[in-house]
């Protein structure tokens, strides 16, 4: 089981590279590491408990950028030839539920609402477009009726990391060059993912639909 978010990499960037790989061709590495944050807008959230009705209601959630926990980050390794390229990267998101109905005690998605993303870029003038496709990986942590869900020695890592849906990113970023090969860049994205995470005895419908705001440095080579 742990082995599986490996290999779903992994498979990722092999394909990237078979797509794009030509001898011929000249090519451009690029690699980004990037903070930021998100402002999620309202989704509904539906949980499934037994013996139990269903919790059904307009969800708002904050993203706490900075922590508790791991901090929000994100990453992206692209492959280009001229002014197109296959992408392939993750974005580490965190929810935490703010309006709870009396029933949730505890709802949050922050050891990652992880998107992973093979996508494609574009340059177009001084600015780069991005779409994306890609599995979620989901580590959640929530309260339900006064039950507790317990993710240790679950889930892939035997920290509660499962596969839990998939996610959909559109993004434009720009690049500023401080150097022939190293660049600062900053970017916005509109993100869309559906999950279905675990509740003792149970289960929640998740998705999340945020604009997203990155700022990073990368280089190119």
């Amino acid at each position: 089981m742990k082995n599986r978010v490996w290999f779903l990499i992994t498979a990722a960037l092999v394909s990237l590279l078979v797509m794009t790989s030509d001898p011929l061709r000249a090519q451009t590495i690029s690699l980004e590491i990037m903070g930021g944050s998100a402002y999620n807008l309202p989704t509904p959230l539906t949980v499934h408990q037994s013996g139990y009705p269903d919790i059904h209601f307009w969800a708002d959630y904050d993203t706490k950028p900075f922590g508790p926990y791991a901090p929000y980050y994100a990453w992206r390794a692209g492959l280009w030839d001229k002014n197109e390229a296959w992408e392939f990267g993750q974005v580490h998101h965190r929810i935490f539920l703010t309006n709870p109905p009396p029933e949730i005690q505890v709802f949050a998605i922050h050891f990652g609402y992880n998107y992973f993303f093979l996508g494609h870029a574009w340059k177009k003038a001084d600015f780069i477009l991005h779409l994306g496709i890609g599995p979620v990986i989901t580590n959640p942590q929530n309260t339900v009726r006064g039950q507790t869900l317990q993710t240790k020695d679950t889930g892939w890592f035997d920290q509660g990391y499962n596969l839990s849906g998939i996610g959909a990113e559109g993004a434009i970023s720009r690049n500023f060059y401080y150097a022939k090969n190293g660049f600062f860049l900053l970017e916005v994205a509109l993100i869309a993912g559906f999950v279905t995470v675990p509740v003792v005895d149970g289960s929640a419908d998740v998705p999340n639909l945020a604009f997203h705001g990155h700022i990073g440095t990368g280089v190119s080579f």
